[in-house]
């Protein structure tokens, strides 16, 4: 049975904003740096955003030219059913193949032509055995005290989202294996917050692969699931020039990554079009047990590379 009263600690966010007056007390300084980590929130499905709504079965890929031609359903009010060619993002013609489904929003470019945004693969079969996963940690979160987190000597939760290949992480894909997890948003521009953590991860990744550490895996968690597809954490992981083999970029259902976030102890708070967050960096075992966990971005590969070689 899980020792909850001590294994679990209080959260302590490090960006602390909750309340606009408080931005009031701060110095322009400092107020730039909070912002630094904030996002705007915006939403593939939501109406009230830019663009249209497209349902629609991919027919061709052309990556060089970063395009996808896709037969359409009809768009009420704006399009008939028709077979289009869009531009797309580099991300997400490697995330999508011919024959997929996707949804996605289409929006015009300046010089009049089309573009996908949002691209969402979809398979229903999957989405729900996946969903199934995100009822058990739905359950294992509810548990949880107000204030309290799953922390150090405890059993990581079950959970199920997609990584930057469109391919679900499971409990079964890391069976077996200690992952090294953190959470990041591709938009932030705070140096200091989720580039710093992207860059010590990959950092981690290169040192575990020198020293021939093997059945071990890396998973950054989007905080920011409404605008970082597949396609856009697969553009970001490349950016930063990681080895997708064994480290995952995941998002997913809003609700689904939102348990994630408060499993682990992250503050994201929205505010707006903003949402202010934490870090923390978690060692995981490979018998699915909490074995490190470091608040913030200034946490050593070094230190962590040592925990991994002990497990």
């Amino acid at each position: 049975m899980e020792n909850r009263l001590f294994a679990r600690r209080f959260a302590r966010p490090a960006c602390r904003v909750k309340a606009a007056p408080f931005l009031l007390l701060l110095g322009l300084g400092a107020i730039a740096g909070l912002l630094g980590c904030a996002q705007k929130n915006e939403s593939q499905a939501d109406d009230s955003e830019e663009g249209y709504a497209l349902l629609g079965v991919v027919e061709a890929v052309d990556a060089e030219a970063n395009q996808l031609t896709v037969a359409h359903e009809e768009i009420p009010g704006f399009m008939e059913p028709m077979t289009m060619v869009f531009r797309v993002g580099p991300g997400d013609v490697k995330v999508v193949k011919k024959g997929d489904r996707i949804r996605a929003r289409l929006v015009r470019d300046e010089d009049g032509g089309f573009r996908l945004i949002k691209i969402w693969p979809i398979d229903e079969q999957a989405a729900a055995e996946m969903r199934k996963v995100n009822k058990r940690l739905a359950k294992r979160v509810a548990e949880l005290e107000q204030g309290y987190y799953i922390g150090p000597g405890e059993a990581f939760p079950d959970f199920a989202l997609l990584d930057q290949y469109a391919e679900p992480i499971t409990p079964e894909r890391l069976e077996g294996k200690a992952f090294v997890l953190n959470f990041i948003f591709t938009r932030c521009q705070e140096a200091n917050m989720c580039p710093l953590s992207t860059s010590k991860m990959s950092q981690l990744q290169r040192m575990a692969a020198q020293k021939g550490i093997e059945d071990l895996a890396f998973v950054s968690v989007t905080l920011d699931p409404k605008y970082d597809t597949p396609g856009v954490l697969r553009t970001y992981a490349e950016t930063y020039g990681i080895d997708g083999s064994n480290f995952h970029f995941v998002t997913g259902e809003k609700a689904a990554v939102h348990q994630m976030i408060r499993s682990m102890g992250i503050t994201a708070i929205e505010d707006g079009e903003n949402v202010i967050h934490s870090l923390a960096t978690t060692l995981i075992g490979p018998d699915r047990q909490i074995v490190k966990r470091v608040e913030g971005s200034q946490w050593k590969p070094e230190a962590f590379l040592e925990a991994i070689e002990q497990l």
